[in-house]
């Protein structure tokens, strides 16, 4: 069962913030990096017009994006409010372009229907991602991948201000973490990839990581950069990065 702050997390925002929550991913000052995320994640979903299940999917920006993208789109979340938000989303979305259901992604009643599962920034608020993970697995067709992309290592500490605010789940939720509860249920494979946005952070942003003057005087130096690059790709995606798990 969900916490109640995540059933009522959408009317707790206030009009504004139901708003700024409606107009992604072309609000806030990352929108930039967020693109580039969404973008990585594309890349590694089937082929078009492939069914994609997004799970978490909060007012539905992403969700229609993928139908904007060619996909047959499905989006589910716990919190009705989310979810009518979602429906009527004129931002992105088409009237019935896209599916809504109301649903907890621990529990989903979908087998063997779809192409693809993605979580975008949702595992990490599952109760039990261990069930939320095999009811993804449920849902894919033999041959289907699950595509995540969460907070990191450290996340949980992070984000304790926010739970506590809003009472929801905050966790850590590292691809290493999500891999080895996918072997668990079933998945038979697991390729770690690191996150576009924070790839971009480093290559394109003024600023890329902030922390102390030593720090940010070696980011400033562009090979500096490029092999901090390297390690995201060659190391820290464990701990922080896009998990692809196969069916």
């Amino acid at each position: 069962m969900p916490r109640a702050g995540e059933l009522t997390y959408y009317q707790s925002l206030g009009e504004r913030g139901r708003r700024f929550a409606l107009n992604k991913p072309f609000t806030g000052r990352e929108r930039g990096l967020v693109m580039m995320e969404i973008g990585a994640m594309l890349t590694l979903l089937p082929p078009t017009p492939a069914r994609v299940l997004e799970c978490g999917c909060g007012t539905g920006w992403l969700t229609h994006f993928l139908q904007k993208c060619g996909y047959q789109a499905t989006g589910v979340d716990v919190a009705p409010a989310a979810i009518e938000l979602a429906r009527t989303n004129a931002v992105l979305g088409t009237p019935g372009a896209a599916e809504f259901h109301v649903m907890d992604v621990e529990a989903m009643t979908f087998d063997n229907q779809f192409d693809a599962v993605v979580f975008y920034a949702a595992l990490h608020h599952a109760l039990d991602e261990e069930a939320a993970l095999r009811s993804a697995y449920r849902a894919l067709r033999p041959g289907g991948v699950c595509v995540t992309s969460e907070p990191g290592t450290g996340h949980g500490r992070k984000g304790a201000g926010a739970a506590a605010k809003w009472d929801t789940t905050e966790k850590d939720m590292p691809p290493k973490h999500i891999a080895r509860l996918g072997k668990k249920v079933g998945f038979r494979r697991s390729v770690y990839y690191p996150q576009g946005r924070d790839l971009g952070r480093l290559v394109f942003t003024q600023d890329p990581l902030g922390g102390n003057a030593l720090i940010r005087f070696l980011l400033s130096l562009r090979p500096t950069r490029y092999l901090a690059s390297l390690w995201l790709m060659l190391g820290h995606k464990r701990n922080k990065g896009i998990t692809v798990l196969y069916k």
